[in-house]
């Protein structure tokens, strides 16, 4: 519609994506690779008491201390960190591959309490080309057989109001910057820097809003875009790039499959 994308994407149910998937949760809440190395080096002079074996039981402790596990005979299991977390680890992959964008650094990486649930903006986002531009992503997960779920439009935490709050909040954007140089990579660094500065100007370019709303298929309807296609320009002059992404079976059991797969990758 003009200048805004309203698009849906379908997760297959196989072992592939599961363990994709499960690799990001892994990278964020462990990053095994970079563990590992450190470990190696550190037990370079502890031989006696740093054998490999012995290093790879401390990452299989640490992995299970620190990636929060679905418990599906909980009550209120809809309120649980990887169910909901689940969703915005499908954003960054959609936003990161299939739009390009630019996600100097995770929330979900630098919490401090694995168990808790992130604050702030869910995904902070860049597009560095042809022009910078920010990127305000929203996310939602919802089994609710409404369309549109009432994540979407409905109250003063719905993706509607976020984001228009968010895409009027000046300082909040340069919060967003400040926070992503302060925690991205040193390769990365220099990419906020400069989007930091002309971001900052009065000429800037419009930001984006990217909202993604996570669905089970058989959830989902054709009005889950809500006031986002409905009224694109209420959003303005923000570009509209709204996601759908959907998931076979429930959200509870496809965040359960997930983080028990990041457990075993770690």
């Amino acid at each position: 519609m003009g200048e805004h994308t309203f698009e849906c994407y379908d997760v297959t149910a196989d072992d592939d994506v599961i363990d994709e998937v499960a690799r990001i949760v892994a990278e964020l809440y462990v990053d095994p690779d970079t563990l590992m190395d450190s470990l190696r080096r550190a037990s370079a002079d502890l031989d006696s008491v740093a054998s490999s074996g012995e290093l790879a039981s401390l990452m299989s402790e640490v992995a299970s201390a620190v990636i929060p596990q679905m418990d599906l005979d909980a009550e209120r299991v809809h309120l649980q960190t990887p169910r909901n977390e689940v969703a915005e680890i499908l954003a960054f992959d959609v936003l990161r591959q299939i739009h390009k964008f630019l996600i100097p650094a995770s929330r979900i990486r630098e919490k401090e309490i694995s168990q808790a649930p992130t604050r702030g903006l869910d995904i902070f986002a860049l597009l560095m080309t042809p022009k910078v531009r920010a990127v305000i992503c929203e996310v939602k997960a919802s089994s609710s057989s409404a369309s549109p779920p009432a994540v979407v439009g409905g109250g003063d935490d719905s993706m509607h109001a976020q984001t228009k709050k968010r895409l009027k909040d000046q300082k909040g954007l340069l919060a967003e910057l400040a926070w992503a140089h302060k925690h991205t990579t040193a390769n990365l660094r220099g990419e906020v820097a400069r989007a930091l500065i002309l971001l900052s100007r009065k000429d800037a370019e419009p930001p984006i809003a990217a909202p993604v709303l996570v669905r089970p298929m058989d959830k989902h309807g054709v009005d889950d875009f809500g006031c986002f296609k409905e009224a694109p320009e209420e959003y303005g002059p923000a570009q509209v790039r709204f996601s759908i992404i959907r998931i076979p079976g429930t959200l509870e059991d496809f965040a359960e499959r997930v983080y028990a797969r990041a457990r075993e990758v770690a």
